[in-house]
């Protein structure tokens, strides 16, 4: 029954708009507070003390600063995550990227691995990954490395792509490049074998002509991509 206008009713006030079988419990306790309140009013009456409530604990999540990479075998990759370095990860992430972490590897003749492969579909688009020159560029019918790009970066970098199927239209050697801009298409040309769409991907800080350094822990590896 809906209380005269002017009522005093704090208690039931509250209580009932609270509804539903959630509603009904925390309408209790709030007409328990609300009985406690009241009775301090009165100095003379009994205050009635409320059941006592659960403790809240409070828990922590901890979030750990920096990249988490799980540990990885031959039957399970690793762990996908976001790992942010100084270099522009050189190719788009989808629909396929899957990260070999094999700089020096041994190849035939006593070569070494001198970059790292990121395999790709036919076709994903190749970025400058700096601004800078593109110096160089190697015929489809190369025997290693296939159609391949190599580029100097203002601040004195080189960076070699090999194994594309195609190179951006209007690109030619001595063409001025942007970070960002597509200079590429993933291939499988060179020595890769049919079908093995990467790139491969050399980073030289001293310039062209000299040491290559692990690209790996250079770039930022979106987190679509999977790290072997």
């Amino acid at each position: 029954m809906p209380q005269p206008s002017g009522a005093s009713d704090p208690v039931g006030a509250r209580a009932r708009v609270v509804r539903g079988p959630f509603g009904a419990a925390l309408g209790v306790l709030v007409l328990a507070i609300g009985t406690v309140g009241l009775a301090r009013v009165n100095a003379s009456a009994p205050v009635a003390q409320p059941a006592a409530l659960p403790a809240v604990v409070a828990t922590t999540t901890t979030v750990p600063i920096g990249p988490i990479l799980a540990g990885a075998a031959a039957t399970k990759p690793a762990s996908r995550f976001t790992k942010l370095g100084a270099v522009m990860f050189p190719v788009a992430a989808t629909p396929r990227c899957y990260i070999l972490r094999n700089f020096g590897a041994p190849r035939s003749g006593g070569r070494t691995h001198e970059g790292i492969d990121i395999l790709a579909s036919l076709g994903q688009p190749v970025y400058a990954v700096a601004d800078g020159v593109l110096i160089r560029q190697s015929p489809i019918e190369s025997p290693l490395s296939g159609l391949s790009w190599g580029f100097t970066a203002d601040d004195g970098s080189y960076y070699f792509y090999a194994h594309l199927s195609a190179v951006a239209t209007g690109l030619v050697v001595g063409s001025r490049v942007r970070r960002g801009d597509i200079i590429a298409y993933v291939g499988d040309t060179g020595d890769p074998g049919p079908g093995n769409y990467h790139l491969h991907f050399e980073v030289h800080p001293a310039g062209p002509n000299t040491i290559a350094v692990d690209p790996y822990p250079l770039v930022t590896v979106p987190r679509a991509c999977t790290v072997y």
